[in-house]
This record gives C-alpha cells, structure tokens and sequence, in this order.
C-alpha cells in the first residue's frame, strides 16, 4: 500500500523540517491503523463509514500541510 502521506528524498537539504516530517508519519499512522480496522467492521455501515470519513480528512490534512510546506519553502 503506497502512504498518501510521503515526501521524496532526492535531495536531504530539501526534505521538510522535522516537525512537519513528523507530522506526516503521524497522518500516515493515524491513516494505517484506520485502514487495517476498515476489513473488521465492513459488516457495520456505520462504522465503516466513520473510517472512510476519518481517511479522507486525514488525507485532507496531508494536503494542507503539504500546501503549507510548499509556502514556506517558496519564500
């Protein structure tokens, strides 16, 4: 499974400072757990639509902080 929430290393002086790397590998987490819990409570609508919810706010949150990051790095 490709992290929806990942950065490319081709050059070490331009990854993102740590908090914000930090901040990724916390969404991506928050993003496996979720998606390892979506297979046990397909049977349940409710549930499931929680987590699918849940997922697409978090990749949300990835994309404002990858927007934010784009700005700092553009000043």
């Amino acid at each position: 499974m490709q992290p929806p929430f990942d950065f490319v290393h081709l050059d070490p002086s331009t990854d993102p400072p740590e908090p914000y790397q930090e901040a990724f590998e916390l969404l991506w987490e928050f993003w496996a757990k979720l998606h390892g819990f979506e297979a046990p409570c397909a049977q349940d609508h409710v549930l499931l639509g929680l987590v699918r919810h849940l997922k697409h706010q978090l990749v949300i949150a990835g994309v404002v902080l990858a927007v934010q990051l784009d700005v700092l790095n553009n000043r």
